[in-house]
Formats: structure tokens, sequence, C-alpha cells
């Protein structure tokens, strides 16, 4: 329980315009300084100095993550509920927060790992695919640009066989040695072949995508590569469909949904996952009509 002057500190360090906008921004996501300076157009320093004001009054946390250091919303006692409470009142379709998270995501990829590597998030999502995975085991699982480990697992655990397609080399060999160390029997190959065999199921990572705007393109991709009915289990982040449609205010779930639909593909369960980020994850399946023409 805050005190007068505790609950006066919290409200002098928020109650500030880019300080507001700072924290709307950090509640998206980690993201470092030079990310947030770019997003509400200020220079490094004076959003630094923003920055300790907010950690400060308990409001943002400071995270490492390698070598930088990224900031995101306090996660408990009352500088959460406080930050928690302000957002729900503020429009998510508001002009301003909209530009900031859009400007934000179009400098955010620098802090996306350059290798797959265990997480959180990857124990999350493979929970999920556990979850919604055929009660029969799959032949056949393509797994696309995995960037959480813990996606091979959840592969090799509802499949026979696993491939895996990784643009990157480095991310090959990280791939394979978490192969090898597991025991999992998995081809790994640079991308999908033109006339691959259409493959049981389909588990598509998009969150290494350096913006949002390849998402609808890799949808479709995806559902040539599925047999007629079969599942499909895709990860992206929050902000790739939080703000994917311009002036046009979309829920997330729904703007999804969507992008599911024009692919050819029907949403069956989705769900928001917030651990070391914040993303959406989807079941759906290759629908039994074409794809939609829609753009």
């Amino acid at each position: 329980m805050l005190d007068l002057p505790g609950a006066t500190r919290l409200l002098r360090a928020a109650g500030e315009t880019t300080r507001l906008r700072l924290l709307a921004l950090c509640a998206l996501r980690e993201w470092s300084v030079t990310e947030l300076a770019a997003a509400v157009g200020q220079s490094e320093p004076r959003v630094s100095r923003h920055l300790k004001v907010l950690c400060d009054a308990g409001l943002l946390r400071r995270v490492r993550q390698g070598q930088w250091v990224c900031y995101s919303v306090a996660d408990e006692g009352d500088g959460a509920w406080l930050v928690a409470t302000l957002l729900a009142r503020i429009d998510t379709g508001d002009a301003m927060r909209r530009r900031d998270a859009q400007r934000a995501a179009a400098h955010a990829r620098d802090l996306r790992p350059a290798v797959p590597r265990s997480s959180k998030l990857g124990r999350a999502v493979a929970a999920f695919i556990a979850d919604s995975a055929p009660a029969a085991p799959l032949d056949r699982v393509l797994l696309v640009e995995p960037m959480q480990l813990e996606l091979i697992d959840a592969a090799a655990a509802i499949a026979r066989r696993v491939t895996i397609a990784a643009a990157r080399a480095p991310a090959r060999a990280a791939l394979r040695a978490h192969c090898e160390q597991r025991g999992i029997d998995a081809v790994t190959r640079a991308g999908v072949a033109n006339g691959a065999a259409a493959s049981d199921g389909v588990i598509l990572d998009l969150t290494g995508l350096p913006t949002g705007d390849a998402v609808d393109g890799a949808l479709r991709a995806t559902h040539r590569w599925l047999v007629q009915g079969a599942p499909l289990w895709v990860v992206l982040p929050y902000e790739f469909v939080e703000y994917a449609r311009g002036n046009v205010v979309a829920h997330p779930l729904t703007e999804l949904r969507r992008l599911l639909a024009a692919a050819g593909l029907r949403t069956e369960k989705l769900k928001p996952i917030d651990e070391d980020t914040h993303v959406l994850v989807a079941f759906a399946r290759h629908a039994d009509t074409a794809m939609s023409a829609a753009s």
C-alpha cells in the first residue's frame, strides 16, 4: 500500500508526456536507449535521463541483454500497478502511440539474437504446440527459421521426421548442435526447396524477421508447404500485427486472424505470450478452399 509521498513520487515520474510515451513503448517489449530515442525523436542523453527517472521510481526495470542495456515496464510492485492502470486508460489507437511503436519497431531488430537460443519464450511456445498437437504423430513436420531451440524439441515430439529450414549459416550450426546434443534426427537446410513435397505440419517462427512487412508473404508461402487440412503453428512479435494496417486500428488478434485467412489458413487457436518479449502464437490449418485474393 502506498503512502502519500510514495504516490506523489510515482505520479511525478509518470506525469510527463515523453516519460508516458516511453512507458507505453516499454509495455510492448524490452528496448535499448537507441531504439527508444529513435521512437520518440529525441537525443539518447535526454531519453536516458527520462529512463533514469522512471527506473528510480520503480516504473521501469533495466535488463542486460548481451552487450545491450534494455528497459521494460516493472513486473511487480506499485510501479507495475500504476503503469498497467495508466496504459489501460490510454487509447491504443492514439496517433502518437502508434507512431512511436512503428518507429521503435523499425529500429528494433538489433536486439534479436543472432542465432537460436533457449529461452522462457521458447518453452512457452513449445507448451502451446504440445497442447494443440494432434493425438496421432505427424509424419513430416517442417520447422522454419526457429529462433527458439525449444521449437526443435516440440517438433520432434509431434512428428516422426523433422526438416529445419534456416537461411543463415550460424543459425544452422546452432540448430545442428542442439539436435546432436538431444539426439534428434533432423535434416537442416538453407531453405524450402521449390517443388518440395508438402509437409504434414509446419512450425513457422517469425520472431527473427527485421519488420512485420514480410508476415503476409511468409504466411502465403506456408500455405504451399502444407498438405490440405494440415496444422500450422506460427509465432510472431506482437507489434507486427498491432499496427500493421496504417491508420486503421485493428486488435492484434483480429489482425492475425485476417492475415491467416488471407493466406488460406483457418485459425483454430490464438494466444498472447509475454515471456522475454511479447509475441502472439497461433494454431491454424490449411483451409480446404483456395487462398483469398486479398492483398
